[in-house]
C-alpha cells in the first residue's frame, strides 16, 4: 500500500484498540500510584525510602504507558517497539500477582499486556505505523 493512501486512509481498529487499552493501564497505574503516594504518607519512618521508590517506579510507568499511548495514536513508528517493551515487563508483575495471591487482579493485567501487544503487531497495525511487513 503505498504511502500516501495510508495517510488519507482512518487508523484501523487495531490501532484504536492499543491506544484505548494502553490509556486504561496508564489510567489504572495513575490510581495505583495515589494509592501508593497516600500509603507512603502514612507509612512508618523506616519503611519510606523504598515506598516512594515504588511509588515512582509506578508513577513513571503510568507517564510512559500514557505517553506511548498518545504517541501510537498521532502515528509515531518509533513508539511501537517500546510499548511492546512495557508490555512484555507488565507480564512479569502479573505473573507474580498470579502467584501471590492476587490472580483476578494478575490475569487481568497480563491479558490486557498480551491484547494489547497482539492490536499493536496486528498486520493493519503495523502498515498504518508505516512498517512493511515482509
Amino acid at each position: 500500500m503505498p504511502a500516501a493512501e495510508t495517510t488519507t486512509a482512518r487508523p484501523p481498529a487495531t490501532l484504536y484498540g492499543a491506544v484505548a487499552l494502553m490509556a486504561l493501564q496508564a489510567l489504572a497505574v495513575t490510581v495505583l500510584g495515589a494509592v501508593l503516594i497516600y500509603a507512603d504518607l502514612t507509612a512508618e519512618a523506616a519503611d519510606v525510602r523504598l515506598a516512594v521508590g515504588v511509588t515512582l517506579f509506578a508513577l513513571a510507568i503510568a507517564g510512559s504507558l500514557g505517553g506511548l499511548a498518545r504517541a501510537l495514536a498521532r502515528r509515531r513508528p518509533g513508539a511501537r517497539g517500546p510499548s511492546l517493551a512495557l508490555e512484555l515487563m507488565l507480564c512479569a508483575p502479573a505473573y507474580f500477582m498470579i502467584n501471590g495471591g492476587l490472580p483476578q487482579l494478575g490475569w487481568t493485567v497480563l491479558l490486557s499486556a498480551l491484547a494489547v501487544m497482539a492490536l499493536i503487531l496486528a498486520p493493519t497495525t503495523t502498515r498504518w505505523l508505516g512498517w512493511n511487513p515482509r
